[in-house]
């Protein structure tokens, strides 16, 4: 399918992509029109202040990682950084509307076929969109799907309304007669409102007076203050919507002085801040944001979950509001068809954006116009980039990826491009223009949004899965059942009966398996092996992790998604624990620090101890709550009248050993490529397999254990 993205240079392209697959709790919907938003959608180009600022946090993070590691660490992950792709395309648009031609599991009150509505990340400029369930609006038969287009912004709008809060008779001044003023407008009018309407553009007001507008104020021809006092009254107007969209402060001082007393000025544009207090503070006035559609943005157990909330304490949702501004469609109190200045097509996307930016002062609304929609039109989850396959290479290892995430875009795949004997055949992803992207950069042979392409790809010998961790042992057990053998990075699973069940699969299936515990591979990881063998007496040793703080709504800290801190990133320190000690952990027990008031509910500061079958002891320090500037992971082990202590992976030092250096440094490797390295040559037949599904199930029962003890306060056995 096609779909208008935005590339690193600002550009508009249309590019293909392949169509996306449709999760649970979604529809798949094929847009016949979809709406610019020409305020959002042409701010691309006027990004300048946040660059900057992007840039001067990455000269502090420089700095900060020089003081912390040294001069030559610090380069060596730079350069890496600079090895990485950049994220080149963006998707455009989030106001759509079409054909449900599939629906995902869990969907029971729309039927292929229905026209509707849609909006948010996902209604995007494209062919196809998957949209959730709460971000769907079905279209009544009286509205055309041209105009349905509108329901994104006819939502803002309606949420602005409400913040107000406005009531039968007030006057309301709306500043700022673009797309969302207009529709504010006449929101207030079938509201009962008087409206008066604020621009610097007389084509505007004009046709803000022909769609209902009471009184009109051209703020470049007169003193809107003093106009507003004039059509009003002494006393002022009842409240100011601000749809404006400018860095100057004067629209929402001017929206102070042009209210009564105890008067509301609601903020929908994106405005300057810079608030004076005089009548702000004189008048006692409300100032309120209203942000974009409704109660359930942002909230993702709303939006792409499809939680509802009740109705009887959430009367307007997103979702309520999209059906109420097609309801007033429907009924012709609310009119978008004037407001329509261009209709593209989409493969015409660039001149559209153009015509756009050069004509801003006449044009309003612009729509692209699909090709008629029809419910049996098929989705196709593949786009291939090469004509045909290339042939295989003598003796490689044909490989694809499922998951290209930062980790796997930034590792994984530059890796095994790095590999003379391994071919990457394709690139799965849930969203089309990033697996198009990524395959284009690595040359793989197609790329997909449904990772069971790849699956039944007899062309397809091993797979590197790197998701979201809920789907790590599903792909998993699906790619074994299918011959595949299988990378999957860390955690193989979320829950022990997870674990098992992939390692039954793989078991069953005869196909290699490994985890993605590369801190085994470290150079001085290894080096630290070595110097522990020589003397094999029981051990003592200290693991501290200073692991940094994430925002609330992280995915690792969902733990239906990423399974919380110490499943989702602790794996790794227990499995480095086994290794270092070479003997199976028999016992565990874990304490936990109690959230402070007020606290992120980041429930990870844990203190792990286990003890192991040779006698050795292990105890792992886990806390998000230290600083940055100090190094992520310490190690300190104690045996046989000897020490040495690991910082970060950049330095070992040793003590109580003749005759050797005191110390050993590395850039900070921390063994990505060499696990790779080792999986592939074993599925070439060309060694052992270092890190097996064994021990992906060790480290998921030590962590799962491991919060069984810190919730009961026991010690928990681990046989």
């Amino acid at each position: 399918m096609r779909q208008v993205c935005v590339n690193e240079r600002r550009e508009i392209v249309v590019v293909e992509v392949p169509d996306p697959t449709v999760p649970p709790g979604y529809a798949l919907v094929r847009n016949a029109y979809s709406l610019i938003s020409s305020g959002t959608e042409l701010g691309i180009t006027q990004q300048q202040s946040s660059v900057l600022r992007q840039r001067v946090g990455l000269v502090r993070k420089f700095t900060s990682s020089v003081q912390r590691d040294g001069l030559s660490a610090t380069m060596a992950r730079v350069r890496k950084r600079f090895q990485q792709p950049n994220a080149t395309l963006r998707a455009r648009g989030y106001s759509s509307a079409g054909v449900v031609i599939q629906l995902g599991e869990g969907i029971e009150d729309l039927r292929v076929g229905d026209m509707v509505a849609c909006g948010g990340g996902s209604a995007n400029h494209a062919e196809v969109v998957a949209v959730p369930r709460n971000l769907i609006a079905r279209v009544p038969p009286e509205v055309s799907l041209r105009d349905a287009s509108f329901t994104t912004l006819g939502a803002i709008a309606m949420q602005g309304v409400r913040r107000a809060q406005v009531t039968f008779g007030e006057k309301v001044v709306v500043t700022g007669m673009g797309l969302v003023g207009q529709l504010v407008s006449q929101l207030l009018k079938v509201a009962g409102c008087q409206v008066i309407a604020v621009d610097l553009l007389e084509e505007r007001l004009r046709l803000a007076r022909e769609l209902g507008a009471t009184h009109t104020i051209n703020a470049g021809q007169e003193d809107p203050v003093a106009a507003a006092y004039r059509i009003a009254g002494d006393h002022g107007v009842d409240a100011v919507i601000l749809c404006a969209a400018t860095s100057s402060d004067v629209p929402v001082n001017q929206a102070f002085a042009m209210c009564r007393e105890r008067g509301r000025v609601v903020i929908v544009g994106d405005v300057g801040m810079g608030l004076e207090r005089t009548h702000f503070y004189n008048k006692e006035l409300d100032l309120l944001m209203s942000r974009s559609y409704g109660p359930g943005r942002y909230d993702t157990e709303y939006e792409e979950l499809g939680l509802d909330y009740p109705i009887g304490y959430v009367r307007w949702t997103e979702n309520r509001n999209m059906e109420e501004f097609l309801r007033l469609l429907s009924s012709g109190e609310v009119k978008v068809e004037p407001l329509v200045a261009g209709e593209y097509a989409i493969e015409d996307a660039p001149r559209a954006y153009a015509d756009l930016a050069q004509n801003q002062r006449a044009v309003v609304a612009t729509v692209f116009k699909y090709d008629s929609p029809t419910p049996d039109a098929k989705a196709t989850p593949i786009l291939r980039l090469r004509a045909t396959a290339e042939t295989k290479k003598s003796g490689a290892l044909r490989v694809a990826v499922i998951g290209a995430g930062s980790f796997a875009t930034g590792n994984h795949l530059p890796n095994l491009r790095s590999f003379g004997d391994c071919q990457l055949v394709a690139v799965a992803n849930s969203t089309g223009v990033k697996a198009r992207q990524i395959a284009q950069e690595f040359k793989a042979d197609y790329c997909t949004t449904d990772y069971r392409e790849i699956l039944a790809d007899p062309n397809v010998d091993a797979v590197v899965i790197a998701t979201r961790h809920n789907l790590h042992h599903q792909i998993t057990i699906e790619a074994a059942a299918k011959g595949k053998h299988v990378f999957v990075e860390k955690p193989m699973a979320l829950t022990e009966a997870e674990a098992q069940g992939v390692c039954q699969a793989v078991t069953e299936a005869g196909v290699l398996l490994s985890v993605g515990f590369n801190r085994r591979f470290a150079p001085l990881v290894v080096k630290l092996k070595g110097l522990l063998d020589e003397h094999p007496f029981p051990k003592t040793i200290t693991y501290r992790v200073n692991a940094g703080w994430l925002p609330p709504d992280h995915w690792l800290l969902d733990p239906a998604v990423g399974g919380g801190r110490i499943i989702g990133e602790g794996c790794h320190f227990f499995d480095l624990l086994y290794f270092l000690v070479g003997a199976e952990p028999v016992r565990i027990t874990a304490t936990q620090m109690r959230p402070l008031a007020g606290d992120r509910k980041d429930d990870a500061n844990m203190s792990i101890n286990l003890q192991f079958a040779d006698g050795s002891l292990g105890h792992i320090l886990y806390t998000v709550v230290g600083q940055a500037d100090l190094s992520k992971e310490r190690i300190e082990v104690f045996t046989g009248g000897r020490a040495f202590v690991l910082d970060d992976f950049t330095s070992l030092s040793a003590y109580g050993i003749k005759g050797l250096p005191a110390s050993w440094s590395d850039p900070g490797d921390k063994g990505v490529s060499t696990l790779l390295r080792h999986f592939c040559d074993a599925a070439l037949g060309k060694g052992e397999l270092q890190v097996t599904a064994k021990d992906g199930l060790r480290a998921t029962v030590c962590a799962v254990r491991a919060l069984e003890s810190a919730r009961t306060g026991a010690t928990i056995g681990l046989a």
